[in-house]
């Protein structure tokens, strides 16, 4: 016998986010199902799979429901960190 697997409810965050950044719904439907779990506590779980070898994450609200979803390589940052030496009369 074949077990099948509930749909998870999207929040509308979610939603939102799928529509911006043109992710299908049967790729976040698989990923929350059956992705590979990242990180988790009581509340909230994160999930990874693929889109043609791009990772996604997919943010889940325990047991079902699908707030966030995005592209994990997004988070890179341009931001760069320049420290200044502090002089022997500052120390």
């Amino acid at each position: 016998m074949v077990t099948k697997r509930n749909r998870p409810v999207y929040d509308i965050h979610a939603v939102k986010r799928m529509v911006q950044r043109r992710l299908p719904v049967d790729v976040i439907d698989q990923i929350a199902q059956v992705g590979v779990t990242v990180q988790e506590n009581r509340h909230r779980v994160m999930k990874r799979g693929d889109l043609n070898g791009k990772p996604i994450h997919v943010v889940l609200a325990k047991p079902n429901t699908v707030i966030t979803v995005y592209a994990a390589d997004e988070w890179d940052s341009t931001i760069t960190v320049c420290r200044k030496r502090m002089s022997a009369m500052n120390a």
